[in-house]
């Protein structure tokens, strides 16, 4: 009986040891793979097979469990599918539902044919109830097919990020081939809530779609983020029971298919500083537990910290050919990094590049430069330098490449060239005009000379002339 007991004290002993040695060396691994100075603890087990955690203003990856393994997204797709609509379709324009799109299997609104609905009717309805139909109306709205839509998605998700996504409906139903990643996800919901309509839905709890030409009644919509809301449900993050609401959530959207598993992008603010979380393939309550325990330990060990505020003045830059000699130089944007929880911004190394100077037109926001922050040899944070006014192309002077004192003298030169130039033509003229009263006196006088030897003639000659 002894030596049973010592054998199982033993081997539980080897077991939790492997356990901690195996959640030290991811966490090792991950902050390699990440460039991230810092030693963390405690890193948490999730339950989804990938899954990744950013910092929502830098996009810095702070977590990653097989970040590049393509999975089924199930309705997290429908985050890019409300995008584009919202830069794509007025709120306001009126719907009609085709004869095909009722028929959308899984959750639904359960549109009719003929039904005309707002776009942002449809929009809620896609955010909140996740539902199916209202992603295929708003795919065939936009670009007339479930195949042309595909195209729209799959240009954005690369334009955002994506490197290994492929869409083929927007809805995320099952289908052969619908792939992404969780980094792919993290890209373009980071990209999303950029958009301040986008947030505005994916922190929505309810709403109420109106009776409409084919609906009598109200439809009322809930969201299925669990973690915007739900106090009663009880999830397990990284081990601890707790309820599914999170302090702090700002979004953003769940996904569910019996082959997908359970997916959720959420996301959540603290103290100036918003963390993005994607899984891939957990379960139903899984989904919400992962996230949680992401978020969680990305606040315990993590912070945005501000670079530069945008429009900081950044010196001046000379200008070549310009109206002006100098323009003055701000930041783009603000700047943001992402550091360990007890490090500042004093770790950081301030590198500024900017040309040494520009040629006349420059325009207001012609990007000159960027101002970079290091840690080491490893860059926080860029934000582009931008002339902050326009400079027209200049006089004699700029053209001449002369300031200063030399500007003075060139100027001085040439105004004593104009002036010289108008006397020696006013001279010009009145020596020409002299001249030509001098010929015309002349020719007056020969005239008058020759008129009165005429008159001397016939004067001392009338008598021959008078007896012809």
């Amino acid at each position: 009986m002894k030596k049973t007991i010592i054998t199982m004290i033993v081997l539980f002993s080897l077991v939790v040891s492997l356990g901690i040695n195996t959640s030290a060396a991811f966490a090792e691994a991950m902050v390699k793979d990440n460039s991230v100075s810092h030693t963390t603890t405690n890193v948490p087990a999730i339950v989804a097979e990938t899954g990744i955690l950013i910092d929502a203003k830098t996009g810095t990856i702070l977590y990653n469990k097989g970040m590049d393994i393509q999975k089924e997204p199930a309705s997290t797709t429908k985050m890019i599918t409300g995008l584009l609509a919202l830069e794509n379709l007025p709120l306001d324009k009126v719907v009609t539902i085709d004869a095909e799109t009722p028929f959308t299997e899984g959750s639904r609104i359960y549109l009719m044919e003929g039904e005309k609905i707002t776009v942002e009717d449809l929009l809620y309805a896609l955010f909140l109830e996740s539902a199916n139909d209202a992603a295929v109306a708003l795919a065939k709205e936009m670009a007339g097919s479930i195949e042309d839509f595909a195209v729209m998605m799959n240009e954005k998700a690369k334009e955002l990020g994506a490197k290994n996504t492929n869409f083929i409906n927007p809805n995320g139903l099952h289908l052969d081939g619908h792939v992404t990643t969780a980094y792919d996800l993290a890209m373009i919901a980071k990209a999303a809530m950029e958009n301040p309509k986008f947030r505005e839905f994916v922190t929505t709890y309810k709403y109420t779609i109106q009776p409409t030409n084919k609906q009598e009644e109200p439809r009322y919509l809930y969201n299925t983020n669990r973690l915007l809301y739900d106090t009663k449900t009880k999830v397990s993050a990284n081990g601890v029971i707790r309820t599914a609401k999170y302090d702090g959530v700002t979004g953003i959207k769940t996904g569910y298919t019996g082959h997908a598993g359970g997916c959720l992008a959420a996301s959540a603010l603290r103290d100036g500083t918003e963390l993005l979380a994607v899984v891939l393939k957990s379960t139903d309550s899984g989904r919400f537990g992962d996230s949680i325990a992401l978020l969680d330990w990305g606040f315990e060990n993590y912070h945005t910290v501000k670079t530069v505020n945008k429009n900081s003045d950044l010196g001046t830059i000379k200008v070549s050919k310009g109206s002006k000699k100098q323009v003055n130089l701000v930041a783009e944007t603000d700047g943001y990094a992402t550091l360990p929880l007890n490090q500042s911004t004093k770790v950081l190394k301030k590198v500024v590049n900017v040309k040494d100077k520009v040629e006349a037109p420059v325009q207001a926001g012609e990007t000159v430069g960027t101002i970079e922050f290091f840690q080491g040899e490893v860059l926080m944070s860029s934000v582009n330098i931008v002339a902050a006014e326009a400079v027209e192309k200049g006089g004699i002077s700029a053209i001449l490449k002369v300031s200063g004192k030399g500007a003075k003298l060139y100027a001085g030169i040439g105004i004593s060239i104009v002036f010289a130039g108008a006397v020696a033509g006013a001279l010009l003229f009145i020596r020409n005009r002299n001249i030509r009263r001098r010929k015309q006196r002349r020719a007056e006088r020969a005239m008058r000379i020759a008129m009165d030897r005429e008159i001397n003639k016939l004067y001392y000659n009338k008598e021959k002339y008078m007896n012809r």
